[in-house]
Order: structure tokens, then C-alpha cells, then sequence
């Protein structure tokens, strides 16, 4: 690295909360509502993008099948019920937000969810008190996997983007974070990355305590092996 990374930059679903898993099996059950046969292809290819690209997306391939607003209602009501009791977190997240809070890291997340309830999801979860800023989705003019989300975020924070480290699961998060010049480290999810993504150059980690290591954030000491 040129310049030693001082801020960090989170993408949300999927990377600190585990909410990737059930939105895949919410949408499953409403394509089994809706009889339609099985299609992860079309929910991956949505994973990481803004809900105004997703939506444009998802009707694309699903309204000549079915009653687009009702499979997206069945969709959206079986995934808020799965939430109802938890917001469940990723493994060692809480370690490493406290960890980087406590010597003072700037942070911020970046997330294709809207504001709203992105703010809802990382209060519910305990998370939300790490991140002075939050940008949504809908606060933004192109999404990912264009850069504005991450130029935002660093500007807010007031640092440079090549001072920041970007945290991503998806491929589309992945080249947002690339493309506004982040130090990127992938921390896969549902999707794990194709050799087309690999060559974009960045850093792939098995977990968030093993991605703060490549990027100098967190001690040796604190490092928390992984589960």
C-alpha cells in the first residue's frame, strides 16, 4: 500500500449483518408463491444494487411470469418476519467495530438498503452507535457498482478514498469500492469471486477479523481466529 489505510468503509448485508441468507430463501419461497421454478441466477445478479437498479432488474426477469408487485410484496413480507425476533450479525463483527472504535477509526457504512432501514437493521442489531455516517442507497445518484456510494462516504468522513479500506461481499460492492479508488478486501458471502472479479486486484478474506489483518487495522493480539 502507498498510503497507510487510517479509515474504514462498510458495505452492511451480507458483510455485517447476516441478512443475505434470508433474503435468498424469502425469495425463494415467494417464486415457489408464485409457481415459478427456481432462479438464484436472477437473485444473485440483484445482490449489491440500489433498490431502484434491483427493482429494474428483478421486473425485467419476473414480470412476464407472475404478479410483479405481489411476488415482490410475498418477497418483502416473508423477509421481514424472518427479521421480526433478530437481526443477526456476522462472525467477529462485533469484535472488530469495537476494536476499531476504541482507538478512534473513522467508519462509515455504505449500503445499497435504503437509509432508513439500514439505520433500523444496524440499531436493531446493536451496531449502529460505530458509524458517525451512514449512506443509503437511496442517497446517492448511481449505485453500486458505480464508485458514488464510496466517495461520499470517504468525503463525509473527510478522508481521501485511497486513505480508506472498502469491506464488501457482493461483486457489485467489490467494484464500486475498486473503482473510487478504496484499499478493497472482499469478504465473500453467498457469492464467492469469479476470475473476472480477481482481476480487479483486490484483497479476499475468509472473515472481517481476517480482512482488518490485510489492511493493518487491527493488531495481531486482537485477532480473533476464525470460526
Amino acid at each position: 500500500m502507498t498510503n497507510p489505510v487510517v479509515g474504514a468503509i462498510f458495505d452492511m448485508d451480507g458483510l455485517l449483518i447476516d441478512t443475505e441468507k434470508l433474503s435468498q430463501a424469502s425469495y425463494r419461497y415467494a417464486r415457489e408463491w408464485a409457481g415459478l421454478p427456481p432462479d438464484d441466477e436472477l437473485f444473485f445478479s440483484v445482490v449489491g444494487l440500489n433498490s431502484r437498479a434491483g427493482h429494474e432488474r428483478l421486473v425485467a426477469g419476473i414480470s412476464h411470469l407472475t404478479d410483479y408487485d405481489r411476488f415482490s410484496a410475498v418477497w418483502r413480507e416473508t423477509f421481514d418476519a424472518s427479521l421480526a425476533a433478530e437481526v443477526p450479525v456476522k462472525p467477529h463483527v462485533r469484535d472488530v467495530l469495537e476494536s476499531l472504535s476504541s482507538r478512534g477509526i473513522p467508519m462509515a457504512v455504505a449500503t445499497s438498503t435504503n437509509a432508513s432501514s439500514a439505520h433500523d437493521r444496524l440499531s436493531r442489531a446493536g451496531l449502529r452507535k460505530h458509524f458517525p455516517v451512514l449512506i443509503g442507497g437511496d442517497q446517492i445518484e448511481n449505485g453500486k457498482p458505480a464508485p458514488d456510494i464510496y466517495l461520499k462516504a470517504a468525503a463525509t468522513l473527510g478522508l481521501a478514498p485511497s486513505l480508506c479500506a472498502g469491506f464488501e461481499d457482493s461483486a457489485n460492492g467489490v467494484r464500486a469500492a475498486v473503482a473510487a479508488g478504496l484499499v478493497t478486501v472482499q469478504v465473500p458471502d453467498l457469492i464467492h469471486p469469479t476470475p473476472e472479479l480477481l482481476a480487479l486486484g483486490h484483497r479476499v478474506a475468509s472473515d472481517l477479523a481476517e480482512a482488518m489483518r490485510l489492511v493493518g487495522l487491527m493488531p495481531h493480539a486482537e485477532l480473533v481466529p476464525s470460526l
